[in-house]
């Protein structure tokens, strides 16, 4: 899911991918650590506003960058993102919708009945940060190879978040069933650091 992944959460557009005005996904893809930056210093310039997004900053980046292949819907979006990270992700419609009405509410693309075309503005922002249809396509494609990684990561948080609510709601003995998998849950990851850490010291 490009996601959260991209799923929100782990998601397409979902919080965690960062400032636009830093980079393509700001200060990392999905969180800091897996970023870099897309199209030189990053999407922020005039018409993307830096911080002004929100929520759904990567949605809109990623809507406006596959549009240069031509006017698109959101599930038209959904395809072209699935098609060019090769199955990776597949993002849901609803984010793709985001990334359009965002666009749309800065002059970037024109929406009729659904279908977003991107204006002069949207076309010259994109120019202006060096980003064709080709680096889109090559960022999606690179991006691909985090989705174990992003995969992982929306994994654990979904156990943070089942740990929490049994803590604040749970009953005696769902707080067992807790500390019984918090137990496994910790031994797993020690083990697993150990090898990774022996994995990069080999490097």
């Amino acid at each position: 899911m490009f996601h959260g992944g991209f799923p929100g959460g782990f998601g397409f557009g979902g919080a965690g991918f960062g400032p636009f005005g830093g980079s393509f996904g700001g200060p990392g893809f999905g969180e800091p650590g897996f970023g870099g930056g897309f199209g030189g210093p990053g999407w922020g310039g005039p018409g993307f506003g830096g911080h002004g997004f929100g929520r759904g900053k990567f949605a809109a980046a990623a809507t406006a960058a596959l549009l240069l292949d031509g006017p698109a819907d959101a599930a038209e979006i959904t395809r072209r993102v699935t098609e060019a990270t090769d199955g990776a992700f597949t993002p849901p419609e609803g984010a793709a919708e985001v990334g359009i009405g965002l666009l749309a509410g800065r002059g970037v693309v024109t929406v009729d009945d659904g279908v977003a075309t991107l204006t002069e503005f949207g076309e010259n922002i994109l120019a202006w940060r060096g980003i064709n249809s080709d680096t889109a396509h090559a960022f999606l494609a690179q991006a691909s190879k985090f989705a174990g990684v992003l995969k992982l990561r929306k994994e654990l948080f979904e156990v943070a978040g089942l740990a929490r609510t049994i803590m604040w709601t749970g009953t005696d003995e769902q707080r067992e069933k807790l500390q019984e998998a918090r137990n496994t849950i910790l031994a797993a990851v020690t083990d697993a650091k150990r090898s990774l850490y022996a994995a990069l010291a080999q490097g």
